[in-house]
């Protein structure tokens, strides 16, 4: 289990699977944007965004997404003509169950860090074996949106113009208990 700082290809990879869900946040509906639990106040700049943007927002230094691992797994195999957002959602599932499965395997601290992941997270996907990640990815609320009670911070995340606002929000997404912890601010209205 090491403690060291995570390398820059961890967090390129973190930066790829923030984009990958921040996408599949773009191109959901209403709906999907509800069962993920995305800010109702952020959803017009998310809709918003240019493909720029979305890169920006996406190297943010922890995950945009968690993972509810009490969610159950689907009972039955998806259906593969079962539609492209649910596809797309599938494979989102999978890339990130198995990317946190991995870190969780490699490093505690990085997990915690990196992805917001819990003790008792850590501990289910470390138990893990890894043909039951499959089962897993298809509950199918299994990946969420993280800091979705924390709307100040998705606004800014979606709308600061400069290098010096993203810095300080990484060092926000930096601090231990942020999505428990923090005070709720009042969302700014557009």
């Amino acid at each position: 289990m090491s403690n060291r700082w995570p390398s820059q290809d961890q967090f390129a990879q973190l930066a790829e699977l923030n984009r990958l869900f921040l996408t599949y946040l773009q191109g959901s509906t209403t709906a999907g944007l509800d069962e993920v639990g995305f800010p109702a106040s952020a959803r017009k700049l998310l809709l918003a965004a240019p493909r720029e943007r979305l890169d920006q927002v996406a190297s943010f230094p922890r995950a945009l997404f968690e993972l509810d691992l009490t969610a159950e797994p689907a009972l039955v195999p998806p259906d593969p003509r079962s539609g492209r957002a649910e596809g797309a959602r599938q494979a989102m599932n999978v890339m990130i169950v198995h990317c946190a499965w991995t870190l969780s395997r490699q490093s505690v601290y990085q997990a915690r860090l990196l992805l917001g992941l819990e003790s008792r997270v850590i501990q289910q996907l470390r138990a893990l074996p890894l043909g039951g990640l499959h089962a897993l990815a298809t509950a199918p609320r299994i990946v969420r949106c993280a800091f979705a009670s924390r709307e100040w911070l998705w606004q800014e995340l979606l709308s600061a113009d400069h290098a010096e606002a993203r810095q300080r929000l990484a060092l926000v997404a930096l601090q231990p208990g942020l999505d428990r912890d923090w005070p709720v601010r009042r969302p700014v209205t557009l």
